[in-house]
C-alpha cells in the first residue's frame, strides 16, 4: 500500500510570517508565481493566500500575477478561440485566475502574456502592455520600480521572468516560430495576433545556483514550498548579462528541441559548447538535424485556422507517440530535400 502524503494546514498568518521570513515587506511591489498545492493546505483555499500577499505588501505594495492565455502554431490556429482580456480565463492556475477575478484587479491587454496587478502600482505596470509591446514588459517596469520576484513552490524554474532576461539579451528573434490567436481589441473588433514563440527555458534552473553565489536570490520557505525571492531589476539584469555572454547557457540537451538546435546552427555556437552531446560533435548529424528542422519550421511559416471542435479536435500526444511522428517523418524529408536539390 501507498503510504499518505501528509499535506501541512497553512494559515494565512503563517503564510504572512513566511513571506516576511524570506524578505516580503510593506510597501513592495512583488510578481508572484507559484503552485498553491506545494504550499500545504492553505485555509480558506486561493482567496486566504491572496488576502496574505495583499496584507504582506499592504495598501502602498503592489502585488502582480501572470494570466497567460493559449496560443497556436500560425498554421493551426483556432478559429473558435478569441481572447478577451475582460472575460478570458488564465491557464496559470487556480490562483492567478481567481486574482483575475477580483474587483480592484487590473489586466494588461496582451493577447497572449497578459498580467493581472493589485496594488498601488497597478494601472503602471499594466499600461501599454498590449499587442504592440513586449511580451514581459511588466517585468521590465517592475524592475524600475525596484520590484520583487517571488516563485513559490515551482522550483527553480524563474517563470516569466526568465523570457524577459532573453528578451534583453537578444534570443528572442533567432528562430522563427510563429505562433498566433484571434482576439478582440478595445473597441470589440476581432483581430489575428502574430509574434514569435519564446526561447526554450529548460535550462534556466540550472543558472540558480550560480544566481545564489552571486547574491542575487535568496531561498526559503512559504509553508511547505521551496521559494525564491529576487529583487527584479537585479535578477533581470545578471541573467541577461550572462545569456549574452554566453548564449550556450540557454542551450538545452534534447536533440529534438527545434528552438536550441537552430540557434546553436544559427549562432554557430557548436564550438561553444562545453561537454557537448554526440550530436552536437558530429558534422553528419549537425547537417541531418538542420535538414529535418528545415521542415519543421515550415509549420510556422503560413497561417491557416483550425476548429478546436468535432473532428479537428485535438488528442493530447504522448512524448513517445510525438517522438516516433518526427522518427518517421525523416525518410519523406529526405526525399523532400533531394528533390528539391535536383529540380
Amino acid at each position: 500500500m501507498k503510504a499518505k502524503s501528509i499535506r501541512l494546514e497553512v494559515s494565512k498568518d503563517r503564510i504572512i510570517s513566511d513571506l516576511r521570513r524570506i524578505g516580503v515587506k510593506e510597501g513592495d511591489h512583488v510578481a508572484v508565481a507559484l503552485s498553491l498545492k506545494s504550499i500545504g493546505y492553505v485555509k480558506g483555499g486561493p482567496e486566504a493566500f491572496i488576502d496574505a500577499l495583499l496584507e504582506a505588501v499592504g495598501p502602498n505594495g503592489t502585488i502582480m500575477m501572470n494570466t497567460h492565455t493559449r496560443s497556436w502554431i500560425v498554421s493551426d490556429i483556432a478559429s473558435d478561440y478569441i481572447f478577451d482580456y475582460r472575460s478570458t480565463s488564465t491557464w496559470t492556475g487556480l490562483v492567478p485566475e481567481t486574482f483575475r477575478k477580483r474587483r480592484n484587479s487590473i489586466r494588461s491587454k496582451h493577447p497572449r502574456f497578459s498580467v493581472t496587478v493589485i496594488g498601488k502600482l497597478a494601472k503602471i505596470l499594466t499600461e501599454g502592455h498590449d499587442e504592440n509591446s513586449s511580451f514581459y514588459m511588466p517585468f521590465s517596469k517592475l524592475a524600475k520600480v525596484d520590484g520583487k520576484y517571488l516563485s513559490i513552490g515551482i522550483g527553480n524554474r524563474l517563470v516569466a521572468i526568465r523570457h524577459e532576461a532573453q528578451h534583453l539579451a537578444g534570443l528572442f528573434d533567432v528562430v522563427p516560430m510563429f505562433l498566433g490567436v484571434k482576439y478582440r481589441d478595445n473597441e470589440g473588433k476581432v483581430k489575428i495576433y502574430i509574434a514569435n514563440r519564446p526561447p526554450c527555458t529548460i535550462k534556466f534552473p540550472d543558472l540558480v545556483p550560480v544566481l545564489r553565489k552571486k547574491g542575487v536570490v535568496k531561498t526559503g520557505r512559504i509553508g511547505m514550498a521551496y521559494s525564491i525571492l529576487a529583487p527584479a531589476k537585479d535578477l533581470i539584469d545578471v541573467m541577461a548579462e550572462m545569456l549574452r555572454k554566453k548564449p550556450t547557457l540557454n542551450l538545452c540537451a534534447n536533440m529534438g528541441c527545434l528552438w536550441c538546435r537552430e540557434a546553436e546552427r544559427r549562432m554557430n555556437l557548436h564550438g561553444n559548447i562545453e561537454n557537448p552531446q554526440c550530436f552536437q560533435k558530429s558534422i553528419l548529424m549537425i547537417k541531418t538535424i538542420a535538414l529535418i528542422n528545415r521542415f519543421r519550421l515550415k509549420k510556422f511559416s503560413f497561417v491557416s485556422f483550425r476548429s478546436r471542435k468535432g473532428k479537428f479536435a485535438r488528442r493530447k500526444e504522448s512524448r513517445e507517440s510525438f517522438l516516433l511522428r518526427e522518427i518517421l517523418e525523416i525518410p519523406r524529408l529526405l526525399y523532400l530535400m533531394v528533390w528539391e536539390i535536383y529540380h
